[in-house]
């Protein structure tokens, strides 16, 4: 059976080889394997700056017939750079000019897909949203999307949609553009993922954070902003700026933010319960996960991207704003008929909806004075250093950083001391000598 992607995506379905979870048994909830995803090898493959990268599900056991098989693009072998992540793996081949196949041989076996191109052009300077959905109303989909346009200054939205069966792209892409928001509606029919128990709940729900990081790598790169939110919530500002605002014109480039949790009460003969209908909440109920908003252009542009924070990056926690929440709705889904407010009788509060909240706030936007020509330009360099430090492995950032502070340390002696610069760089290299010969034992 045709499976309808637009991903070049590379299946091990007619191999003997299958991916293993790493979640033990006693953490599988009933229909964890089936919903586990083992044939996956590769989500997309795209080709940018001189290499393809494979967005993959985190490669576990399958990482070996990397290294073992013969992967080649357009027929000519390469070797591959693997890392590996919490829910994904990239794997990176080098190429200087665009290949039209990636495949790999093993075994007497042959997988492949296609390579793809980027098209940075297709989000250029605009407030994108990033969302997945699978059969969510469509009133749901147009509300969400409309809240963001009015509200949130949002222009274009990228829906990664998983395998709707009741509408097509045409009426995704139809609900969207009368919200006011341009779309692009990706296709795939990859499984979602199981859901294990704590603390393995979300160990192994591959599809987001590849799609996630797919997309980034195709569409994103000059996006002004990307707002990473669900169809059941809802962004709001407490102050006057939007969130892409506060995005893009940060230092860092990035802003993320808790939500709330907001019921709705389903009467009597109700056919679709909205956004607009969630104005309960329950005293003392914890915060929703983080939500996030980055400058893909900025200093932390070359993270991986996850749901609730970026990974790679180790001080998402400063970044942590009150300037922002969510309406996490709950009944914004295809359960929706459950009705916790008024089963929960006086543990629900009623409250203002996200709309009224929204009427009430005087928005604008952040005003900052227009750099000089001279700050621009550090301000760029900066960025586009920060990027590739920010984008190296967690060791490779420590052995940098631990080399700038001893250079920095030989200009503050020879500054202090005014002895010859050679002196200070011969003795720090004789330290390192001596420190390399030591016998840990």
């Amino acid at each position: 059976m045709d499976v309808i992607s637009d991903f070049s995506t590379c299946s091990l379905q007619d191999t003997p080889f299958r991916r293993r979870s790493r979640v033990a048994p006693g953490y599988r909830t009933p229909g964890y394997d089936a919903a586990f995803d083992a044939t996956t090898l590769w989500m997309d493959a795209v080709w940018q700056d001189g290499a393809v990268t494979l967005t993959c599900p985190r490669l576990n056991n399958l990482a070996a017939l990397l290294k073992r098989g013969r992967l080649t693009l357009d027929g000519r072998p390469v070797r591959a750079s693997v890392r590996s992540f919490y829910r994904h793996s990239v794997v990176t081949l080098k190429s200087p000019q665009r290949p039209e196949s990636v495949a790999l041989e093993i075994d007497g076996h042959r997988v492949e897909s296609s390579v793809r191109e980027t098209e940075p052009e297709r989000f250029r300077d605009r407030n994108v949203i990033v969302t997945m959905s699978r059969d969510n109303d469509l009133v749901w989909i147009e509300d969400f999307a409309r809240f963001h346009a009015e509200s949130q200054g949002a222009e274009a939205i990228a829906l990664i949609d998983n395998g709707s069966s009741g509408y097509g792209v045409a009426e995704l892409e139809a609900c969207l553009e009368r919200a006011g928001l341009d779309p692009l509606v990706l296709r795939t029919e990859l499984p979602f993922g199981p859901r294990g128990i704590k603390p393995h709940a979300n160990s192994e729900l591959f599809l987001q954070t590849c799609a996630l990081n797919a997309v980034r790598l195709r569409y994103l790169r000059e996006a002004r902003a990307v707002l990473f939110c669900d169809i059941d919530e809802l962004v709001l500002s407490r102050g006057e700026d939007t969130v892409f605002d506060a995005a893009a014109l940060s230092r860092f480039g990035y802003t993320r933010f808790r939500g709330v949790w907001r019921h709705a009460r389903v009467d009597p003969g109700t056919t679709v319960v909205r956004h607009a209908d969630h104005v309960f909440r329950r005293p003392g109920e914890a915060p929703c996960p983080h939500k996030w908003c980055v400058r893909p252009s900025g200093p932390v542009g070359q993270t991986q991207w996850r749901p609730h924070s970026l990974e790679g990056f180790h001080f998402n926690w400063l970044f942590d704003s009150s300037a922002f929440t969510f309406h996490h709705c709950r009944q914004i889904t295809t359960g929706w008929k459950r009705n916790p407010a008024s089963r929960a009788g006086a543990a629900m509060v009623e409250d203002l909806s996200a709309a009224v909240l929204v009427q009430r706030r005087a928005r604008g936007a952040l005003v900052r004075p227009a750099p000089s020509r001279l700050r621009r330009q550090v301000g760029r360099l900066a960025e586009a250093v920060s990027r590739q430090f920010f984008g190296l492995t967690a060791l490779r950032q420590l052995t940098t950083a631990a080399v700038i502070l001893c250079c920095f340390s030989v200009v503050l002696e020879e500054a202090l001391d005014n002895d010859p610069p050679q002196q200070e760089i011969y003795a720090f290299l004789d330290a390192v000598k001596r420190v390399s010969q030591l016998d840990p034992f």
